[in-house]
């Protein structure tokens, strides 16, 4: 941040420098002195000041979409929290591994509702207690989110697994889910 405020100072200065004139701040003094400039190298001393203070707007401004994309902010978790929980709400599942849950599919859709806010490697899904609640915390955010995850048997049916005798079958039930997310640890 220190980096941003520096390269924005520097702009400031030429932009004072293009604004006030070469010619006031230099030639005031002595205003008869022999080698002065001439009005056309003024005007372009001018344009070359408004030049750099243009490349060091530019060069803060990179700097500081660089540091944004290394960095969740509060409201970036919420709101992939909250579009993960629309995307796992579209689409019936298999019930996961008892122990994991669904830690590993609200992860996922994490990551995927939240491409382009922050690094994917600092997302963090941990799996609250017996019951289907996950804490989501990303990157150096101080925020963790709730999902409280709720499964209700699908009407649909579910997966069909024919028989190895080939007159047995059974079906893999598959569940409608919906998820809250609320603000704080579960």
């Amino acid at each position: 941040m220190a980096a941003v405020v520096f390269l924005f100072a520097i702009a400031a200065a030429f932009l004072v420098i293009a604004l006030v004139g070469p010619y006031r701040l230099y030639w005031r003094v002595r205003p008869h002195a022999p080698r002065q400039p001439s009005d056309a190298a003024l005007a372009l001393g001018r344009v070359a000041a408004f030049g750099v203070a243009g490349a060091f707007v530019f060069g803060g401004c990179s700097v500081q979409e660089g540091v944004d994309k290394r960095t969740w902010t509060a409201s970036e978790v919420r709101e992939a929290a909250e579009d993960a929980a629309g995307s796992m709400a579209a689409d019936t599942q298999i019930r996961r591994d008892p122990t994991d849950g669904y830690t590993s599919l609200v992860e996922a859709a994490v990551l995927k509702a939240g491409e382009d806010q922050g690094p994917s490697y600092k997302v963090s899904v941990e799996r609250a207690g017996e019951g289907h609640d996950y804490e989501i915390t990303a990157g150096s955010s101080d925020t963790t989110v709730c999902m409280h995850v709720t499964e209700e048997e699908s009407s649909e049916g579910g997966v069909f697994v024919p028989g190895a005798d080939g007159g047995s079958s059974s079906s893999i039930p598959e569940y409608d889910l919906t998820a809250t997310v609320d603000d704080g640890a579960c």
